[in-house]
């Protein structure tokens, strides 16, 4: 793809309407990702979220750790990322992170696509970069199974977003260390962090972690085969750090004796778990295509779009061998998205048979990046087709203009996102009452308290009994003896 990208940079001033195009679709995407952190500010503490967050008001920290990785909890990571946040961010961490989360996923996204391009001597312009990087993060936001427990919910985001969130700014620290490698090994403090990265973002939960091993396997199959001689024991020794750092961390969380409280029901058989892991990947995929096909049409339809314009203002027309390669390309991305929906799904396919809602959001990422690869990919095909149609001024235009048209989709979100409001709003209104007759009672030294029960949870309440789990919780956090949440009559 080289020969393509010797003249890219100078595309965007051959095509000026594009760089405005692509200013729109930052635009565009950025309002709906701004509303989506807008709804976040409505947030509040609920169901684990009570616990997680108490868990830090334990006398000896790390020896309360270790009794929670022995007797409740195999994710050794996800109380930490929670302990910073309530640290850092305040009583209402749970309203600021989701934004700051979707914020840190485009950043992160940023730096790695510009990271692959610069490694691949891509010309690609920052603007294009972000919004190739804003779009992948809207589309999987607006196609979430369960966009509540994805983002809102703090608990199931630490597990089942922060990691990918976190995964790219891994991907681009060892790209940019493989690019900057000479001959000799990383410097220790190199390799420590490639290992130290991998185990912490594992920590936090099963599926991104299998991800995350399956990734950097096929990366150091890739650097054994394909890298410089002079340079292949500097990388892999990088790749083999962080590899072992994330399989330390997928068997830390396999191995840990509270995953016995966690399988409520009986695992697999061998021949039944690859049955699931192999067959899984499908019944999602077919799901997915069937219950998001506007968004699906629209992850293939926007790349393709806008690498057929990016592309077809080269001079010159790519030889057959670069056809060559983006055709055998576009057939690696089909294969490799499968086997890596597979591992993603794999803990689960062990564990509790076909993945919850929000564990598959991770199936969600990882099609809709391989659409619009596909899609980007096709384009490129295109623009550079030696067909004398595909070559015509009026059919870039057209295609300039539709690229236009459907970057305007996140702004029928962002109207569906503001209808949304009135109901976010309405239960953080009716927590915070709550909360606030709870601190109230507590500094007039009322120690035992009942308090109404919120009916429009859209997790998990409190329950009518003191010694519920997560009634105990509570009661640890607002520092009293006892909390029951009960049906009360409105005033």
């Amino acid at each position: 793809m080289n020969d393509m990208s010797q003249n890219t940079e100078q595309n965007l001033p051959k095509e000026p309407f594009l760089k405005w195009a692509l200013s729109l679709g930052v635009t565009t995407t950025s309002i709906a990702l701004a509303l989506y952190g807008y709804l976040g500010i409505f947030s509040r503490y609920t169901s684990d979220d009570y616990c997680l967050s108490a868990f830090f008001l334990q006398e000896n920290l790390i020896n309360a750790m270790v009794e929670r990785y022995l007797t409740s909890s195999n994710r050794y990571t996800n109380i930490l990322f929670i302990g910073l946040s309530d640290t850092i961010l305040g009583w209402y961490n749970v309203a600021i992170l989701p934004a700051l989360m979707l914020a840190l996923f485009v950043l992160g996204l940023y730096l790695f696509l510009k990271e692959i391009g610069e490694m691949l001597q891509i010309k690609w312009s920052r603007l294009m970069v972000l919004f190739l990087s804003a779009l992948l993060v809207y589309l999987s936001i607006t196609q979430a199974p369960d966009l509540y427990q994805t983002l809102y919910w703090r608990a199931g985001m630490t597990s089942h977003l922060a990691p990918l969130v976190f995964i790219p700014f891994l991907g681009a620290f060892l790209l940019k260390q493989i690019r900057n490698i000479g001959e000799d090994h990383p410097s220790p403090w190199i390799q420590a962090a490639a290992f130290i990265i991998p185990f912490l973002i594992g920590g936090l939960s099963e599926p991104p972690t299998a991800l995350l091993v399956t990734i950097l396997f096929l990366a150091i199959c890739a650097a054994w085969w394909w890298s410089p001689v002079q340079y292949r024991w500097s990388i892999l020794t990088l790749l083999l750090w962080s590899f072992l750092g994330a399989l330390t961390a997928l068997i830390a969380l396999g191995l840990a004796p509270a995953n016995s409280l966690r399988l409520q029901t009986a695992t697999p058989g061998l021949l039944e778990l690859i049955s699931r892991v192999i067959l899984y990947p499908f019944y999602f995929m077919g799901e997915h295509i069937r219950t998001v096909p506007v968004p699906t049409l629209i992850s293939i339809v926007i790349p393709f779009m806008l690498f057929y314009v990016q592309y077809g203002n080269l001079p010159e027309s790519t030889s057959r061998g670069t056809h060559k390669r983006l055709g055998i390309l576009m057939i690696l991305v089909a294969v490799l998205v499968y086997f890596f929906i597979a591992a993603g799904f794999a803990p689960s396919a062990y564990g509790q048979s076909y993945p919850m809602p929000r564990v598959r959001f991770i199936g969600t990422l990882l099609l809709t990046s391989a659409f619009m690869t596909e899609g980007a990919l096709i384009g490129a095909l295109v623009a550079q087709a030696r067909i004398q149609f595909f070559q015509a001024m009026f059919l870039r235009r057209l295609a300039l203009i539709t690229f236009i048209f459907f970057t305007l989709y996140p702004l029928r979100t962002a109207w569906r996102m503001m209808a949304e409001i009135p109901t976010y709003q309405h239960r953080a209104e009716v927590w915070d009452l709550r909360e606030s007759e709870i601190r109230a009672s507590r500094a007039q030294g009322i120690q035992d308290l009942v308090v109404p029960w919120l009916r429009e949870d859209p997790i998990q309440d409190l329950g009518d009994q003191a010694r519920f789990r997560l009634n105990r919780c509570a009661a640890d956090l607002y520092g009293v003896n006892t909390i029951v949440a009960r049906p009360m009559d409105k005033k």
